[in-house]
């Protein structure tokens, strides 16, 4: 008969860097998403139009849920 011990620690330990390594990538990905991409966007578009002082951005899923209602 053999006996295998287990380091049940080291197991959850595993688990754990898993679990929280992917709520940080999910948590960042929801960031760039909601706040970055849109930010990121109109730095770009300053940068091409240095000139003119207003901007218009339209957010294209925005406007594709409102025209359903």
């Amino acid at each position: 008969m053999e006996v295998i011990v287990l380091n049940t620690r080291k197991i959850l330990s595993t688990i754990g860097t898993f679990a929280i390594v992917s709520a940080v990538s999910t948590a960042g990905a929801a960031l760039w998403t909601n706040v970055l991409d849109r930010k990121f966007q109109m730095v770009k578009i300053k940068l091409a139009h240095p000139k003119s002082d207003k901007i218009i951005f339209v957010d294209f899923k925005k406007a594709k849920r409102g025209l359903g209602r």
